[in-house]
């Protein structure tokens, strides 16, 4: 994500500093143009900056902001692109003064690939970024944050914090662990299965690829609307149980078919 941002930045004209721990990402970063100038010194890469992007998962975006609290540019923007938002967003606004604003973003792009060789320069093009300002956020503020997306091509819509956690813990952290979840049930017996998985398979069980971290940190802060939808998914699973246990056929047919029309409507 931060280096696919890297590169679009860089590609809209705008200067890129970058921050990574591994020598060899910081120079595969320069390599590639991801970024202007790259460092090891998180303080170092925030000074001067309009706006600091924090593109790491949630529990370690917190550990950066707080270690960078105070050395922020005065009337700069500052964001992020973490898949929750009700811990995260509280936390760091605790953190910041007044001279600094935090704006959350969450791209609703990419893929299970991750690290820099998965970059691409359009990867944010056409896309959306949901925004979470809370309610007395500077409208100013959330313009700038708008802005700041749009100069890479996506565009934006608003959600306060608890509705992005409840609606994305829906959309996106429920299928995520389904797929794992699908892939444990498949593969987890050690029956040598895999020569006989399919496209169908394979497109469902992709996301199931992401990266451990990132996830981990996604279920640990938004921990009662995941087990909600769990909860929910499990009332589906039931009947569809129920149904073909008991030779519901006509039952099954409705089902397949409801589900059919919704995803040909998405």
């Amino acid at each position: 994500m931060g280096a696919s941002l890297g590169l679009a930045l860089r590609d809209s004209g705008a200067r890129v500093f970058g921050y990574a721990r591994r020598e060899e990402a910081r120079k595969l970063a320069l390599e590639r143009g991801m970024v202007d100038d790259v460092t090891d010194d998180l303080l170092a890469c925030i000074a001067g900056a309009d706006v600091s992007v924090f593109c790491t998962p949630v529990l370690t975006i917190i550990e950066q902001v707080r270690h960078c609290a105070g050395h922020f540019v005065p009337g700069s923007l500052v964001t992020d692109v973490a898949s929750t938002k009700g811990e995260l967003v509280g936390t760091i606004e605790s953190l910041l003064d007044d001279s600094v604003a935090f704006v959350g973003s969450h791209p609703m792009v990419g893929s299970e690939r991750s690290g820099l060789e998965a970059a691409r320069v359009d990867l944010y093009r056409g896309g959306l970024v949901i925004l979470t300002p809370r309610e007395d956020t500077e409208a100013e503020w959330v313009q700038r944050a708008e802005a700041f997306w749009r100069s890479v091509g996506a565009h934006t819509c608003s959600l306060v914090p608890k509705q992005h956690d409840e609606t994305i813990a829906s959309t996106s952290h429920l299928p995520h662990l389904i797929a794992a979840m699908l892939v444990q049930c498949v593969l987890g017996g050690g029956d040598a299965r895999e020569p006989y998985c399919g496209a169908g398979f394979r497109d469902t069980t992709r996301v199931a690829a992401g990266d451990v971290d990132l996830w981990h940190d996604i279920v640990r802060t938004n921990r009662d609307s995941v087990a909600g939808e769990l909860a929910a998914f499990r009332e589906i699973l039931t009947q569809v149980e129920q149904m073909v246990a008991s030779g519901d056929d006509e039952g099954v047919r409705r089902f397949l078919e409801a589900s059919r029309n919704r995803r040909i409507e998405l």
